[in-house]
């Protein structure tokens, strides 16, 4: 089911709907979240709230974009967050774990994702969040811009920084052809 089509299920009271939509964001903004410097707690804390918001006023708001509405949230609510509680909680990295029926295949692509992100953690934090919301999340130019409050522009500099960053950084041709 797609994300407009399950947002207008969750409109009409389906429970179902609600948690595969969770289901499928929560990791992803998650990680978002922490990309403003806050543990993994608070970001779980802070990415239930706004699903618990978005379920709590399905009824009396009705979002056109679901994806950029979610993201800007999650930002907001984290950038409260540390605001309220005054205090610097610090990044944590979690392994993607990688579901593949050779247990050799799972070492070494678990290896290569551990190589990538620590390629990608070494980013400017702005970069960072560019590239992973625009390749892991999909999300296009202009929704970055708007979730970040930046300019089309600015993410797509950032972008191309990005690109050459991790094309620079990577030996392997295969890998490379990748990006």
């Amino acid at each position: 089911m797609q994300d407009n089509q399950l947002y207008q299920a969750i409109r009409n009271n389906d429970e179902e709907a609600f948690e595969l939509l969770f289901d499928k964001y929560y990791p992803r903004l998650c990680f978002f979240s922490m990309q403003f410097s806050v543990d993994k707690e608070a970001a779980e804390e802070v990415v239930s709230d706004v699903f618990l918001k978005l379920w709590n006023n399905r009824k009396k708001n009705e979002v056109k974009h679901l994806l950029p509405f979610l993201y800007t949230s999650v930002k907001n609510a984290t950038l409260n967050f540390k605001k309220s509680s005054r205090r610097h909680l610090w990044l944590e990295n979690d392994d993607y774990l990688v579901d593949e029926e050779n247990q050799e295949s799972k070492i070494i692509l678990r290896e290569e994702l551990e190589n990538i992100q620590k390629i990608i953690a070494r980013m400017p934090p702005k970069r960072r969040t560019i590239f992973m919301l625009n390749r892991m999340d999909g999300l296009k130019y202009k929704e970055i811009a708007e979730i970040l409050n930046i300019s089309v522009h600015t993410v797509q500099n950032q972008m191309v920084l990005a690109v050459k960053f991790l094309y620079d950084q990577f030996p392997d041709k295969k890998i490379k052809d990748s990006l």
